[in-house]
């Protein structure tokens, strides 16, 4: 291995030249950084809060828009609801006895030459069967064709939904809509003396057509309070014992009771069509 000689052998020193003498240089200063430079950070922080608010400015109006959104829909919701909702059977109803004569309690042409009266308790769930089971098909080929005139006499014996039920059904009558309500109030029958409210009861009129401002304003009055009177006098007369009790007679004549053993009407036509032979 070679090594290398650590002497060093010292050079001849050349007397500088204006050509080999380097020319010495001027520093020159550094480019200084725009002002704005050193604020920087303090500005992009601030930026940076600014944002911030923004996005919760946004977030807060976005929430109150979408807030006043929804209580715009629902305030529209609730406007295009309509009065009877949530009340069934209403077309039925009305299909079954519109232009069929009404006055107070009584269905049907006042020439008919039978009468058929119902002693009926609308909270009664035998008399809600038969309403919405038998009455139709009696109403269709007896009363709608002039042959039968139907009378209710309304009792309350089960209970206070009854008497206000009753009440609410018996003012309807001064509009021709007792049979429309009660019909309703069958259909749309709850349990016993937990269902018959005044939002409910409005609900019906109103579906029935008649003017519930009225009605509510008649059903505790001195009249109506009379007619359920007189219709719990009748049915004591006649040994009512229960609902629905049925009388069949001819117009102006005496009546008599139609024993029932089921609810299918085969024995209401029976009946019906002995009074009308004779």
């Amino acid at each position: 291995m070679s090594v290398m000689s650590t002497k060093t052998k010292k050079r001849p020193r050349v007397p500088a030249t204006p050509t080999s003498r380097a020319p010495k240089r001027r520093s020159v200063p550094k480019p200084r950084p725009h002002a704005n430079v050193r604020s920087q950070p303090r500005t992009e922080h601030s930026s940076r809060r600014l944002y911030g608010y923004a996005l919760a400015l946004a977030a807060v109006g976005g929430a109150l828009l979408i807030g006043l959104s929804q209580i715009s829909a629902h305030r529209a919701k609730a406007s295009a609801t309509p009065p009877n909702a949530g009340v069934t059977g209403i077309a039925d109803t009305a299909a079954l006895l519109d232009g069929i004569p009404q006055q107070g309690n009584v269905l049907g042409s006042p020439t008919a030459p039978v009468r058929l009266v119902e002693y009926a308790d609308l909270q009664c769930p035998y008399c809600a069967r038969f309403a919405v089971d038998v009455l139709p098909t009696i109403i269709r080929d007896y009363v709608r064709t002039g042959k039968v005139q139907l009378v209710m006499h309304g009792l309350a014996f089960i209970g206070p939904d009854s008497v206000k039920a009753l009440r609410t059904a018996t003012a309807a009558g001064d509009q021709g809509r007792m049979w429309n309500v009660a019909e309703l109030l069958f259909a749309n029958q709850g349990p016993e003396n937990a269902w018959v409210n005044d939002e409910l009861l409005r609900s019906v009129v109103t579906a029935a057509g008649a003017n519930a401002e009225r009605v509510f304003a008649a059903r505790d009055g001195a009249a109506v309070s009379a007619q359920i009177r007189s219709w719990a006098a009748e049915g004591q007369a006649d040994g009512v014992r229960g609902t629905p009790t049925f009388f069949v007679g001819r117009r102006g004549g005496p009546s008599a009771p139609v024993p029932l053993h089921t609810l299918t009407g085969g024995e209401l036509r029976t009946a019906l069509d002995g009074a009308l032979r004779r």
